[in-house]
């Protein structure tokens, strides 16, 4: 008896998370279309003329949202390739002196030390305090 109970509940949960799935597709979505063939919903309209025109004929897996533009890139000679990487290390220099800076200023000055005043001497002959018991 459990066996059979486990298994319609397995199969129950089952059903339920593909019709929930179901509910995620895009043009295949059967509980949108159970829904709208009862008149619980309205039926799926038709795309406007304006977005009909613009989409190409054939599906395509992936639209790019602009296509990029064609450009021939030269390789860079030797001596740009050594301009440029002196201009990056000295902005790295910079960084890095900009960094000592920041970290100098962050740190300050050594710290006045604390002055405190020296507590009175304590005499010998100080009585206990009384006992409460």
């Amino acid at each position: 008896m459990t066996a059979i109970w486990r298994r319609m509940v397995t199969a129950a949960g089952l059903a339920l998370a593909v019709a929930t799935l179901g509910g995620c597709a895009g043009d295949l979505n059967p509980v949108r279309d159970v829904f709208a063939s009862v008149g619980a919903t309205a039926p799926q309209q038709a795309a406007p003329g304006f977005i009909e025109e613009s989409r190409p004929a054939a599906e395509a897996d992936y639209l790019p949202i602009a296509p990029a533009p064609a450009r021939e890139t030269a390789p860079k000679t030797q001596a740009e390739v050594e301009a440029a990487r002196a201009e990056l290390e000295a902005a790295l220099a910079e960084t890095n002196a900009r960094g000592a800076r920041a970290r100098r200023l962050a740190i300050g000055p050594a710290p006045e030390p604390v002055a405190v005043e020296p507590l009175p001497a304590i005499e010998d002959d100080i009585a206990p305090p009384p006992s409460t018991r």
